[in-house]
């Protein structure tokens, strides 16, 4: 627990480094390769660019750690809004993508399951033909 607490407490033993951010760097890098392992894995498997767009908004805020500076700030604040501005039309319109596939997915198995039904029906019929044809000699 201590070496936990440790990553959020500066060499000096101050809790926090400046205003903007409140995590050491040790925690603030781990917190950034962590995010960017993440987000690069749901890309792999999913091929969505807003997963990108969001690991670049993460791992941008690493800038506080070195540049606190009011230009540096209002600089961040605009990438900020927008990375994550782009994220939010990306994603709405991979869930727009992912919604018309799963339709065509689901209209494709009804249609299938229909014509099974259909064959399964015209079999029947069919033997049904057979035996009645058999009795009438």
């Amino acid at each position: 627990m201590d070496t936990l607490m440790n990553l959020f407490v500066e060499s000096d033993g101050s809790k926090m480094q400046n205003v903007y951010t409140p995590l050491s760097l040790t925690a603030h890098l781990i917190f950034c390769f962590l995010a960017t392992a993440l987000y690069l894995t749901m890309y792999y498997r999913r091929g969505s660019v807003h997963y990108l767009l969001l690991m670049f908004a993460i791992d941008a805020t690493i800038i506080t750690q070195y540049w606190t500076s009011s230009a540096a700030i209002a600089t961040l604040a605009v990438i900020e809004i927008v990375l994550i501005g782009s994220t939010i039309f990306f994603y709405i319109k991979y869930s727009k993508k992912l919604k018309a596939e799963n339709a065509a997915k689901e209209a494709a198995r009804k249609e299938a399951e229909e014509r099974a039904k259909a064959a399964e029906k015209a079999d029947n019929e069919e033997n049904g033909k057979i035996v009645d044809n058999a009795f009438d000699d």
